[in-house]
């Protein structure tokens, strides 16, 4: 509890910002389930009421009076019958009259006698069209008949092209049904009382055919569209049907936006609850389906699922409030109680480490040279600081950029006998001019051997030698455990007396080094060409350069490593084949680059670039165009710093830095 607390009490901001956004995770996990819980409610009720409706269809078609109607005639009346048959009908026979008063009774727009020959022999029509002599034997209503099974037949009116409801009964040889029919009976109707059931009941109400097509709706627009994938082979088989007439002849069924399957559906960015049920209408091709469909948006609204949703934030969020003022107080406590025995501790460490610290500068005061010196306070690092090993760099001569190696402790391989400033990160300390706490903790840093084993050391420290604001050398020692805040800046106050000293023999050095200065002068033009290299590789930021037709000469390691690129792929290249970036960016850059290599000019400003990591960086892009000895243009050399890394102002001096280096 004491760790818990104490962590909640150091991270307060952080631990607020989780129990914010865990609040709004409840207030989104609650809200979604409420949706969906009230989602799968109205989906339930819905599909209830899909399968009454199917069931009213079925019982105002296929068990309805106009059937059991025309099944009664199709089994008793002997005209009929006989008409089937092709004999002869008795000079007393009242077909029409009988077809005309079934048709007049139902609100029948026909009906009509067809012989098992598939011919229409007898036909009364309500708007005076009779379907006397038309061939239906292909109709799957009239072959239904004949294998003695009374159904309806949902199609488009061979005669008028008009959707029609086909009622089809058996007319039988005699008054018992059988398997098999000698004809068939068919009263023809419009499709209104199966549009009445459909209108003003559901949101949106449909009716499948087996084959997929929607052959009613309350939505007049969705009438003849299909269900699913419309491939040329169902398309062909829908069309030799000829049950929709000339439908889809000349044109392919647009496709249903739903899917014909129980459960919750989007369609054009709002969620519907979709109910379906079965219509069995006897169809050979299979059953029929009733497809109805609830806006949710209306029935179930999230207005007030997001209003339960936040409501269980705030629960949540009054809960994290009451648990993080109790940690609080908890870790006031034991902050109290850690800070008195700090405080008697840290009383007792200085005076014990200012003892040690005077013996220690009696002793560097001792050292007869500079190597010494450099021993004699690597020597007391180590007993100091415990530190594991160490080096002491110091200037080479005075307004010299290198450094020698002076001593060392502990050290068992071959170590650099120079540095360069910039060079690594101890020559980079010397630009820095500021003690550095490097974690060395990681897998790929070298190992501390002794007798007994190795170890890793746990952190690196780096210090610049300063005295009267000049660098006189450089101090890197790897310790095993990581230097506290006392530790460090006791660390900087050795470093101190070392300048101190330091200084006194390096006057003491000065009539030796001028005796030196005619050879350095020698050197110092090579060592000027491999320090302006080394400055350029080792400078933290990317840096490229370019000659006067775009191309890249040039770039430094950050480049690299920023982009995840090999300068040797991409030299004599130009920025249009740089594929990491996006083309616009190339174009522009390409542009920018050819103008300002022209008028040898300045760019400098803020842009957002892509690195390896794969995120987009915001960066201070900096190029200047440079010209040659005889004035014509020479190239360009430019700079980026990530402004999420660096501030601006760190950016720009290094920009600066290596203009005026690499020109």
């Amino acid at each position: 509890m004491n760790r818990l607390a104490t962590l909640l009490s150091v991270h307060a901001r952080w631990a607020w910002t989780v129990v914010f956004f865990a609040g709004l995770a409840v207030a989104v996990a609650v809200g979604m389930a409420d949706a969906d819980w009230r989602a799968r409610q109205r989906l339930s009720l819905l599909q209830t009421e899909a399968m009454r409706s199917a069931i009213e269809v079925m019982s105002s078609t296929l068990n309805g009076n106009l059937m059991g109607s025309i099944t009664l005639l199709g089994l008793i009346d002997n005209d009929i019958k006989q008409d089937a048959q092709n004999g002869l009908l008795s000079v007393d026979a009242a077909i029409d009259g009988t077809l005309g008063a079934v048709g007049a009774a139902f609100d029948a727009e026909g009906v009509f006698v067809v012989a098992s020959d598939g011919i229409v022999k007898s036909s009364w029509d309500r708007a005076g069209k009779p379907s006397t002599g038309l061939d239906v034997k292909f109709r799957p209503y009239f072959q239904m008949a004949l294998r003695g099974q009374s159904n309806v037949y949902a199609a488009v009116s061979m005669a008028r092209g008009d959707r029609a409801l086909y009622f089809t009964a058996p007319i039988y040889g005699e008054r018992a049904k059988s398997t098999s029919g000698v004809g068939a009976l068919v009263a023809r109707t419009t499709l209104e009382r199966v549009d009445k059931l459909l209108q003003n009941r559901f949101d949106t109400a449909l009716l499948l055919s087996p084959q997929g097509v929607v052959f009613a709706s309350n939505r007049a627009e969705w009438i003849g569209r299909l269900e699913g994938v419309a491939t040329p082979q169902r398309l062909k088989s829908i069309r030799d049907l000829k049950q929709f007439g000339a439908m889809f002849e000349k044109t392919d069924p647009e496709r249903l936006p739903v899917a014909a399957r129980d459960g919750l559906q989007d369609m054009d960015g709002t969620r519907y609850a979709v109910a379906t049920a079965d219509v069995e209408w006897h169809d050979p091709s299979g059953q029929w389906k009733l497809v109805v469909l609830e806006d949710l948006s209306v029935s179930a609204p999230l207005d007030s699922s997001a209003t339960r949703g936040g409501l269980a934030a705030v629960a949540f969020w009054l809960l994290g409030w009451m648990v993080m003022h109790l940690y609080k107080g908890r870790h006031a406590q034991l902050q109290a109680s850690a800070q008195l025995q700090l405080l008697a501790g840290e009383q007792e460490r200085l005076l014990k480490f200012r003892t040690q610290l005077g013996a220690a500068m009696v002793r560097l005061q001792q050292s007869p040279d500079i190597a010494g010196l450099c021993r004699t306070f690597l020597t007391d690092a180590h007993a100091l600081f415990g530190a594991l090993q160490g080096v002491v760099y110091t200037r080479a001569k005075e307004g010299s950029a290198g450094f020698v190696l002076q001593g060392s402790f502990a050290c068992d391989g071959a170590l650099p006998s120079s540095l360069q400033e910039g060079e690594g990160v101890l020559g980079q300390c010397a630009i820095e001019r500021t003690t550095r706490v490097l974690d060395a903790s990681g897998e790929h840093c070298w190992t501390i051997r002794s007798g007994l084993g190795s170890t890793q050391p746990a952190a690196l420290v780096v210090a610049p030698v300063i005295r009267n604001e000049h660098v006189l050398g450089l101090v890197e020692i790897a310790l095993l455990d990581a230097p506290s805040d006392f530790a460090r800046d006791s660390f900087e106050e050795l470093v101190q007396l070392l300048a101190l000293n330091l200084q006194i023999l390096l006057r003491a050095d000065q009539t030796r080094l001028l005796l030196e200065q005619a050879h350095a002068i020698r050197q110092a033009n090579a060592d000027q060409l491999h320090l302006q290299q080394t400055l350029i590789d080792n400078i933290p930021y990317p840096v490229f350069y370019k000659g006067a037709d775009g191309r890249f000469l040039g770039f430094n390691r950050a480049y690299e490593e920023t982009f995840g690129v090999a300068r040797a792929d991409l030299i004599g290249k130009s920025v249009m084949d740089l594929t990491y970036l996006p083309l616009a960016d190339r174009e522009a850059y390409q542009a920018e680059d050819m103008a300002t290599i022209a008028s040898a000019g300045v760019v400098s400003k803020t842009m957002p670039i892509p690195f390896a990591d794969g995120k987009v960086h915001n960066t201070l892009y900096y190029v200047a165009g440079f010209r040659n000895a005889d004035g014509t243009p020479g190239g360009l050399v430019g700079t980026f710093s990530d402004l999420d890394a660096l501030p601006p102002s760190a950016a720009a001096t290094a920009v600066e830095e290596v203009v005026e280096v690499t020109a």
